[in-house]
Parts: structure tokens; C-alpha cells; sequence
């Protein structure tokens, strides 16, 4: 009898099961790549479809790389196993700046064993190939990592040829600006091609395109020519404002914060009240306490973020640093494609 009550009391207090598939994006103390994460979650969470959550191993707020803003974890790992019993439906991984760290291992390979579908964005594969989830697998990742990953990672077969590769219950991206198309075919998985179509519609974003050629991205001597002379030109950097509010966009977000801090002519600072700012979709930034004077303002705009982003830096600086940016964020700009 008293085993009966004790279960009777535990099931009162459980927290309940979600009745929708649940997304877990992970991110880290040490740092997150910026629109590795944004874009998801602005996917997932305008869906609708899905409940969609920051997991961290910790409630610290996590900074976004490039850039200068931090955001807040919604979940720690033990958090989110005590609500979601029985796993996740989805575990996004963007790029940590700590991709070793073997507790974050250790939780992936239990959620995978669990069935949960796992994601990598750009280098986030770095995370996924750590924790030997990729072991004997295709994958991809960040053009610029291939010859890294390849040394490091030899039981992993590295492919150059998609934006995003799916190998059983695994998908990788290649480098940043995959991180939208890959997630609209990763929520078209969750939630069903009508939703997703609806999800891109709304947001602004093309259709996925998985064909890609990683080999035409290099350090060729045009783009080292004006990463150094934007480098060397100090008198002309500028420190950037991107301006948040209550609801702000997070696509639009993260591509400014992002894509004007690889300019190596700017580096751009979020801006918020003290306490930080909720976007549309849940998502909490935080700034710097210690704001420097600004020569440049940042307007958030609804139109698709990476695209929109990389005419704001051609009108400012240029077609060739805009190449640049593409460059960095593995877009088809860099080959003069839209």
C-alpha cells in the first residue's frame, strides 16, 4: 500500500509529457556561433508545431559568437531530463567554442539511444564527432574545417557535395548560413512538409536547396586582400548597434550580429535594457553592462535576415567585403549566386 501511494504522489508532482515533439537546442558557457543557433530556433519556435528549448549545462548565460550579447539557457540538461522523461523528439547542435566537453558527450549518446533525431550546424558536427556519434557515418560541416576534421576524425567519412547530409538518425549542415534551410527540412521531418512550407512562407525563407559545392569555398587571394585591408584599416572601424525590443526578430538578429562582426571592419554589440529582452519566440538576449559609444545603428528589418544583411554591408563597405562575409558563412553569394 505504501508503494502504491508513494507512486500515486510522484505522478502527482511529475511534470508533464509535451504533447507536441520537443527540440532541444544546445548551447554552452564557453560560447555559441550566433545564427547557428538563432536561425533554428526562429524556425522551430515560429512553427508553432513544436515546443523548442535552450538546453546548456548550466543556467549561465551563454555568449554569442561573433558578436557581443549573451543568451539565456532556458534548461540545464538535468533540468530538461526531469520534464522530458522520455528524451527529446529533436537535439539541434550548433558550434560550441568547448566542443569536448564529456558530460555534454555522454547526454547526446543517451538521448541518441533514447531515439531522439540529432542535428549539427556548421561545426557543430565538431560536438557530434567528439562524442563518437559519427563514427563510421557521412557528415558534413564548415568548408574551412575539412582538412582538421579529416585528421582528426578519420572513422568519419567527410562530404563536400550537400548542405546538409542525413546518415540514419544523424544530420549535419555544412557551414552557418545552412543552418535555415537544413532546419526547415529538419521541422518538415517533426511536423510535416504543409508546416513547413507555412513556416517559410512566413518568415520570408526560400526553399531549401541541399545541392552545394564546398570545394569553391576557399581563402582565395581576393578575399585574404580585403580581410587584410579591412583588418589594417583601423581609422575606419566602427563599433555597430543592432537595437533590440520586446518580440525582435531572431533571424534578423542574428545574421546583424554575426554578419557585421565578420566585415573585420565592425564589430557589432547587441542592445537591450538591463535584464535583457525576450524575442517573438521566447528566446532571452542579454548586452554588455558596459556599452562603448556607437558610429553606426543597426535596424532590424523583416526581410529574410543573411540575404538582407549582406546588401546592408555591400551598401556600407562594398561588394567585395560582403563576398567576404559570404565566404565566412559558406553562402552562395561568395560564388555570385543569390
Amino acid at each position: 500500500m505504501i508503494r502504491i501511494w508513494l507512486a500515486a504522489v510522484l505522478a502527482a508532482f511529475a511534470l508533464p509529457a509535451s504533447a507536441r515533439p520537443v527540440v532541444a537546442i544546445l548551447v554552452d558557457p564557453s560560447g555559441v556561433e550566433t545564427t547557428d543557433l538563432t536561425a533554428p530556433y526562429a524556425i522551430f519556435s515560429a512553427s508553432g508545431a513544436v515546443d523548442v528549448k535552450v538546453v546548456s549545462p548550466t543556467m549561465e548565460p551563454a555568449p554569442l559568437m561573433p558578436g557581443v550579447a549573451w543568451v539565456k539557457p532556458q534548461e540545464t540538461q538535468a533540468g530538461f531530463d526531469r520534464r522530458y522523461r522520455q528524451g527529446a523528439d529533436m537535439i539541434i547542435v550548433p558550434f560550441l567554442m568547448n566542443p569536448k566537453d564529456p558530460a555534454r558527450a555522454a547526454w547526446l549518446r543517451t538521448q541518441a539511444g533514447r531515439g531522439a533525431r540529432i542535428a549539427s550546424i556548421c561545426d557543430g558536427a565538431l560536438v557530434l564527432a567528439e562524442a563518437g556519434l559519427l563514427d563510421g557515418r557521412q557528415a558534413t560541416a564548415h568548408w574551412a574545417s575539412q582538412g582538421a576534421r579529416e585528421r582528426r576524425f578519420p572513422a568519419v567519412v567527410w562530404r563536400r557535395d550537400a548542405r546538409w547530409v542525413t546518415d540514419g538518425q544523424i544530420t549535419t549542415t555544412a557551414g552557418v548560413s545552412a543552418s535555415a534551410p537544413a532546419s526547415l527540412v529538419l521541422l518538415g521531418e517533426l511536423a510535416g512538409e504543409a508546416v513547413m512550407q507555412d513556416t517559410a512562407r512566413r518568415l520570408g525563407l526560400a526553399a531549401p536547396i541541399r545541392a552545394h559545392d564546398a570545394a569553391r569555398y576557399t581563402f582565395s587571394g581576393d578575399a585574404v586582400s580585403t580581410a587584410a585591408g579591412n583588418v589594417l584599416g583601423f581609422w575606419r572601424h566602427e563599433r555597430v548597434a543592432v537595437q533590440l525590443s520586446e518580440g525582435f526578430d531572431e533571424l534578423a538578429f542574428g545574421a546583424a550580429l554575426d554578419g557585421w562582426t565578420r566585415t573585420y571592419r565592425a564589430k557589432a554589440y547587441a542592445v537591450a535594457p538591463p535584464g535583457g529582452v525576450t524575442s517573438r519566440g521566447g528566446l532571452t538576449v542579454f548586452a554588455s553592462d558596459r556599452l562603448p559609444s556607437f558610429s553606426r545603428q543597426v535596424r532590424l528589418t523583416g526581410r529574410a535576415s543573411i540575404e538582407a544583411m549582406l546588401d546592408d554591408v555591400e551598401a556600407a563597405y562594398g561588394a567585395p567585403t560582403a563576398k567576404f562575409v559570404a565566404l565566412q558563412l559558406e553562402h552562395p553569394r561568395w560564388l555570385d549566386q543569390p
